[in-house]
């Protein structure tokens, strides 16, 4: 995954504020309200603590008892929906840099990086997957996605560089 200072730069070049950007790299890359060095965002956290899920048999849990890892949780169809749906709220930036940093962490995967090298894929080809296979959509978000990934598809070259791919 790429540091901090990658994920900030393109924000930035996005047009995304840094408090956003700072905001959105805590809560994807914070650990959970125990971790101490990469706090959650108070609000995230306790959207995070608070959201209840229905469960079909027994009672509904939060999201945060499934994983305190954004990373790991975001894996879930359903979770991700939940962060997205907040993310709303405070805005679409908040929504294109969540988008943003999600799509740098995939393209800068060891998978990823070796899929490209064999195939001869480009960056572009990785983001039409991201897409395809990988990204969660809502009505809402959609032209934050496609916007994103416009934007990184236009930059690709400049990615590739600021990854090491």
């Amino acid at each position: 995954m790429p540091n901090w200072s990658i994920h900030k730069k393109w924000d930035l070049k996005l047009g995304i504020s840094s408090e956003v950007s700072d905001y959105i790299q805590k809560a994807i890359d914070s650990k959970g309200s125990s971790d101490k060095k990469i706090p959650m965002p108070e609000d995230f956290k306790q959207h995070t603590e608070d959201r209840k899920l229905p469960r079909l048999k027994g009672k509904n849990f939060a999201i945060a008892d499934l994983n305190t890892n954004l990373h790991d949780r975001a894996r879930d169809k359903v979770i991700q929906e939940q962060d997205l749906k907040f993310l709303l709220h405070k805005g679409t930036d908040y929504v294109k840099s969540y988008y943003l940093h999600f799509i740098l962490d995939y393209l800068d995967h060891p998978t990823i990086r070796e899929f490209l090298k064999i195939t001869g894929d480009s960056i572009a080809d990785c983001i039409y997957k991201y897409h395809k296979n990988k990204a969660i959509l809502l009505p809402e978000t959609n032209e934050s996605l496609v916007y994103v990934m416009d934007f990184l598809k236009y930059h690709s070259q400049e990615i590739k560089k600021d990854l090491d791919i």
